[in-house]
C-alpha cells in the first residue's frame, strides 16, 4: 500500500510536467502566428503608405502640368491680341523659298533663357517640321527653348514647370483648308490655332507631359 501511494503522486507529477510542456509549445506556436500576422500587417501598411505617397506625388505633378498649360494658353491669348474688341493685329506672312507662309505674330525661332518675362514662348515652325513628339530638353529632337511657369511673383510649385507654344496651320503651308478665301491669310483674317505643350517634374522622378490647343478667330 505504501509503495502504491508513493508511485501515484510520481506519475501525476510526470503527467503534469508533460501537460505543462504541451501548453508551452502551444503558446509558442500561437505567439509565432501572432508575430507573423503583425509583421505582415506592418508590411501592408508600409506598402499602402508608399502607394498613397506615389499617388499624391503623381496628382501634384499633374496639377502642376495643368497649371503650365493654363499659363501658356493665357499668355498666348493675352499677348498675341490687343485688349480692345476688333483691334486684333494682322498676322504677317513670310516668304520661304517660292511660297508665302503664315508667320504667326510674336513667333520666335527659339526661346532663350534671357527671354523677357512678358514675352510668350511661341516657336515658329512650318507645318512639315511639326512632330508629335514634345521637346523640353536640349537632347530631345526639335528643342528650341521653353518658358518657365511664372504667373506672378507670389505663385510657386514644388515642381519645375515649363511650357512652349507652336502655331498650327489648317492643313497646308498657307492654311488654305481652313481659310480658303483669297487674301484672308495675308490680311490676318480667319482661325488661328496654337499647340501648347507643358511639362512638370519633381525631385521624386515624377514627370507629367500635357498638350492642349487654342483656337482664336480673327475677323
Amino acid at each position: 500500500m505504501n509503495n502504491q501511494s508513493i508511485r501515484l503522486p510520481v506519475r501525476q507529477l510526470a503527467m503534469r510536467a508533460k501537460q505543462r510542456g504541451a501548453v508551452l509549445v502551444i503558446a509558442l506556436i500561437f505567439l509565432l502566428v501572432l508575430t507573423t500576422l503583425a509583421v505582415s500587417n506592418m508590411r501592408e501598411v508600409a506598402l499602402e503608405s508608399r502607394i498613397t505617397g506615389t499617388l499624391v506625388s503623381e496628382r501634384a505633378c499633374f496639377n502642376a502640368g495643368e497649371a503650365g498649360l493654363r499659363d501658356g494658353e493665357y499668355r498666348i491669348a493675352g499677348k498675341i491680341n490687343n485688349d480692345g474688341p476688333g483691334s486684333y493685329p494682322s498676322i504677317p506672312i513670310a516668304k520661304v523659298g517660292d511660297a508665302y507662309v503664315l508667320n504667326q505674330t510674336n513667333a520666335l525661332e527659339s526661346c532663350p533663357d534671357t527671354l523677357d518675362l512678358e514675352v510668350p514662348c511661341i516657336i515658329d515652325r512650318l507645318p512639315q517640321d511639326i512632330t508629335f513628339e514634345q521637346a523640353f530638353d536640349p537632347a530631345e529632337t526639335g528643342y528650341a527653348g521653353v518658358k518657365e511657369y511664372s504667373p506672378d511673383a507670389d505663385t510657386s510649385f514644388d515642381q519645375n514647370i515649363a511650357w512652349y507654344g507652336i502655331p498650327i496651320l489648317g492643313g497646308a503651308v498657307q492654311a488654305q483648308s481652313e481659310n480658303p478665301e483669297y487674301g484672308n491669310t495675308a490680311a490676318g483674317i480667319g482661325p488661328v490655332r496654337h499647340e501648347v505643350n507643358a511639362r512638370a517634374v519633381d525631385d521624386n522622378s515624377c514627370e507629367v507631359r500635357l498638350r492642349s490647343t487654342t483656337l482664336r478667330v480673327y475677323l
